[in-house]
């Protein structure tokens, strides 16, 4: 592989030219032609022989021509990348083979689907049984092939797109040390799985009468509509990738498909993809969910017809997923225990029954079509498959691979290339001009022997089938055709698997068998540089992942016009980031992700500095507390009523320690910090509340009682502490901590403004703020509700030693009270600068960065560790365009909304302008 000599130089390699092709031995034929020629003139002999006689010489010599003429023409056709006589063989197989095939024939009590045809006269054939390569699922969720046991690793995929070449060169590379460790085969699984934006769309609208409030009703019908309609529009995709590890039946058998599976996973890992433990894809799950499933798809793929649709969950089955998966050999009953399944693994998890055409089948109420990769260009790029593997349609992509041993690849090299060189010596003495292919596999084979045996390169049998499905016969067709433009666009040549659907439709299901056998010789450079893990979509849920009926839609992919949908609820926490500069649309993103999860019934808490989320409160029903305005008033010495737990007097008298360390702008000294200790437990006895949860009823002391109890304490320590408190106590700033408080929101959206705050109480509004939602989430008996806090503008407390602790230790407690928290905030800075900052940071499991500044993208790219590719998008971002990052998931996205809940979510002044103007009107 040449290696570019500036970041701006992509990666290619080499592909070897077709060395296994067949040499010529006399007349421009090879031995397999020569030999069809010499049957047909053996046929035109014994015609001759026996005819001879009786029948008239014109009449002999025509028949002569016309056998001639067909075995000319069979021994030099070829069709759809075969010989003609092996095409033809095929159809005769097909034309004997049953059309109609089922999991369960009409004498064991099954019944021909409704959709076959019958013949013309009028009698339904019967089906006969659909045997598939696998025999059985063991209890471990290996596959058992015969003499041959597979086990399946699934894996997330790399958005390619967004690494630099140089970065693109190293995975590349990475993949190629993995190809060089096989010795078994292996097969690769790239499927579309569709995203089924109706199926959420119908739940939505099924939850309207549920919402709490009547505007929120009718935003979420407005949402569930515009989902309709999104879904109706577009056909979004995601992609999963299985990897098939293959290993021969023996004593040890499953030991060493289970070490080689986990062999792939180590391997992968260090790619940055993170497939999961081989046989417990959900990792760490109870005992009794740990059985590893193996999938198969749907319309094309073997899987019962599921007549139930799952409501609510946006990947569930429609027309385009018929999903289901082999678990192992056992099945709930109907008492809710297990019992073994009684037949093939085909009647367990093969659809009800498969219509077999020359060109296509149909399975389900879908059409699936195998086309087969016969040609490959001379050179390629990284990620060479990029172009199928995105294409925006339902398609499978198999990749079946084959590794060579050393010896053996190279005396096979040896032998085609005295073939070869044979071949290229006989053209020479004839005085003939040399073949083009023939020179070009000479010197490959060459160059492929010179590697092999220097140990740079080592040689793999590779097979690349590809299964399309659609909804009709045409729509089918037209995706067939589009899927060969898009090869075509990387000079790759496909032809479809005529005769032999049945076979291609088994060979690209995750089972690692090859019922085609249309393989190429590659080397590890070409075949690495396919890195058929690229996707610029997140990836798919594995198989046996259990189905999320959660999640929001985020926007779309750029990329790739799929759709991104999150669900920050089935993630390790709750937790996100939104960090992006000033004008990027980061209020714009957080407000629809509030509206969204509003909608499922979260309970959400803003924190608003600048009164930009009132517009949104109002209009679903919420609640708003106006910090600074006159008769608003907040008591930090408030106890929550009705908390029995013991060390709730505690847990205030820490919390006052931190509000005042924000009140005075810093810790204070020892000294300082025991008075006040002393004066928190004094202020609240003399208030008659103590340890004792019986007492906290009483009306909780004020923030200038403990200052005079501070005062009273006699210790000079105490009085200074008494002094710097006087402008929060009776100065300037007492105005919002004297008087009880007054304000107990309670409601699905409660909205904190700040912006009546001087800036010097906004950091005490946050905090403040944040303790009152904070004991909302923590009371007991209310973590079986969801809740979102937003804190917008995170700097203002990030800024402050005490308030930054304050929101980490919110951030490390939030998912252990099913609560998540979402910081945001325009300076990288304050939140990246700090050990505390960059704590909260690492707390967050959903990480979203909007367009940055270049002044901060070197920090934000070291904090997040973004490659160069990744830096760049967020330097020319457009408004609302982004990345979101979960781990080894990064995908770019672009906010999307209907015309309503853009209307409440922007900030543009002249929208805003013009919608006033509406209003008053």
């Amino acid at each position: 592989m040449t290696r570019p000599e500036s970041d701006e130089v992509p990666t290619t390699a080499r592909m070897p030219a077709d060395v296994d092709a067949p040499d010529k031995v006399a007349y421009g034929l090879t031995f397999h032609q020569l030999a069809i020629v010499a049957v047909g003139a053996l046929a035109v002999y014994g015609l001759w022989q026996a005819l001879h006689t009786v029948v008239a010489v014109p009449v002999l010599a025509g028949a002569a021509v016309v056998i001639g003429g067909l075995t000319i023409g069979v021994a030099l056709g070829r069709r759809d990348g075969l010989s003609l006589d092996v095409w033809l063989l095929h159809a005769v197989r097909h034309t004997r083979a049953p059309r109609c095939l089922s999991t369960a024939p009409a004498s064991d009590g099954g019944s021909v689907p409704d959709w076959v045809e019958a013949p013309a006269g009028g009698r339904q054939p019967l089906p006969a049984p659909l045997r598939l390569p696998a025999d059985a699922i063991d209890d471990d969720g290996q596959v058992s092939l015969g003499d041959m046991r597979a086990a399946v690793v699934g894996a997330t995929t790399v958005n390619l797109a967004l690494r630099t070449p140089a970065e693109q060169a190293a995975l590349v590379d990475g993949w190629g040390r993995w190809l060089n460790s096989l010795s078994a085969p292996v097969q690769i699984v790239v499927s579309a799985q569709p995203v089924d934006l109706a199926s959420h769309s119908r739940t939505l609208a099924a939850a309207v009468d549920t919402q709490p409030h009547p505007r929120l009703r009718a935003a979420c019908a407005d949402h569930a509509d515009f989902l309709a309609d999104l879904a109706a529009r577009r056909d979004p995709l995601r992609r999963q990738v299985l990897v098939v590890t293959r290993t021969a039946t023996g004593e040890h058998s499953s030991h060493t498909a289970r070490r080689r599976a986990e062999d792939t996973v180590r391997a992968l890992s260090g790619l940055g993809v993170t497939p999961p433990r081989p046989g417990r894809p959900g990792g760490d799950r109870r005992p009794d969910q740990r059985r590893r499933p193996l999938p198969a798809a749907a319309p094309g793929r073997p899987g019962r017809t599921r007549r139930r649709r799952h409501r609510g969950h946006p990947t569930s089955p429609s027309w385009k997923e018929n999903t289901v998966m082999i678990t192992n050999r056992r099945r709930v009953g109907g008492d809710g225990g297990e019992q073994p399944w009684a037949g093939s693994v085909a009647s367990t998890v093969a659809p009800a029954a498969v219509e077999v055409t020359p060109r296509w089948l149909r399975v389900g109420d879908g059409y699936a079509a195998t086309l087969v990769v016969t040609g490959y260009p001379a050179e390629v790029g990284p990620a060479w498959l990029e172009p199928l593997l995105s294409w925006p349609g339902r398609l499978d992509l198999a990749l079946h691979i084959e590794p060579l041993p050393a010896p053996i690849a190279a005396a096979r090299l040896r032998t085609q290339r005295a073939r070869l060189e044979s071949s290229r010596r006989a053209d020479v003495e004839r005085g003939k001009l040399g073949d083009p292919s023939v020179d070009a596999a000479a010197e490959d084979a060459g160059d492929l022997a010179e590697r092999l045996a220097r140990g740079a390169a080592k040689l793999f049998r590779v097979g690349l089938y590809l299964t399309v499905h659609a909804r009709s016969e045409v729509e089918l067709a037209q995706a067939c055709a589009q899927v060969r433009a898009a090869a075509a666009s990387t000079l790759l040549d496909v032809q479809p698997a005529t005769w032999r659907q049945l076979a291609g439709w088994t060979t690209t299901l995750p089972l690692a068998t090859d019922g085609l056998r249309m393989l190429r010789t590659m080397d590890t450079q070409a075949l690495a540089a396919a890195f058929p893990l690229a996707s610029p979509d997140l990836p798919a849920p594995l198989p046996g992942d259990p189905p999320s009926t959660g999640g929001v839609l985020y926007g779309v992919n750029p990329a790739s016009a799929g759709i991104v949908w999150w669900d920050r609820w089935t993630q390790e926490n709750h937790n996100s980031i939104v960090l992006a500069r000033s004008g990027a649309g980061k209020s714009y993103f957080v407000k629809l992700e509030t509206l969204r999860n509003l909608y499922q019934g979260v309970r959400v808490a803003v924190v608003d500095p600048e009164d930009e989320y009132l517009r949104l409160a109002d209009a679903v029903g919420g609640s708003i507390v106006r910090l600074g305005l006159p008769g608003v008033k907040i008591n930090p010495l408030d106890l929550p009523v009705g908390d029995p737990r013991p060390d709730t007097l505690t847990r205030r008298a820490l919390f006052l320690h931190t509000l005042i360390a924000v009140l005075l702008g810093h810790q204070p000294p020892p000294a300082e910090r025991a008075a006040l200790d002393r004066a928190i437990l004094a202020v609240y006895r003399h208030a008659g509340i103590t340890a004792d949860p019986a007492t906290h009823h009483q009306p909780a002391p004020l923030l200038r009682d403990l200052a005079q109890t501070l005062h009273a304490d006699g210790d000079p320590a105490a009085a200074t502490l008494a002094a710097r408190l006087a402008p929060w106590v009776r100065g300037s700033f007492a105005d919002l901590f004297d008087a009880p408080t007054t304000h107990t929101p309670v409601g699905h959206l409660v909205v904190w403004s700040l912006r009546h705050l001087p800036d010097e109480l906004r950091t005490v509004g946050t905090l403040l703020a944040l303790d009152s939602i904070w004991r909302t989430v923590d009371a007991p008996g209310r973590r079986s509700q969801r809740r979102l806090v937003v804190v917008d503008e995170a700097w203002l407390l990030m800024r402050d030693g005490e308030g930054a602790r304050f929101l980490f230790r919110m951030s490390k407690a939030a998912r252990k009270r099913n609560a998540g928290l979402t910081v945001v905030t325009q300076d990288a800075a304050d939140v990246l600068g700090t050990d505390l900052g960059r704590a909260v940071v690492s707390n967050a499991a959903t990480q979203v960065l909007l367009r940055q500044a270049p002044q901060a993208i070197d920090a934000v790219g070291e904090a997040f560790g973004l490659t160069g590719g990744e830096r760049r998008l967020l330097l020319s971002a457009r408004r609302g365009q982004g990345l979101l990052i979960s781990g080894v998931n990064r995908t770019s996205f672009e906010s999307i909304s209907s015309a309503a809940e853009h209307a409440l979510a922007t900030t543009n002044p002249a929208e805003l302008a013009e919608g006033d103007e509406e209003d008053d009107l």
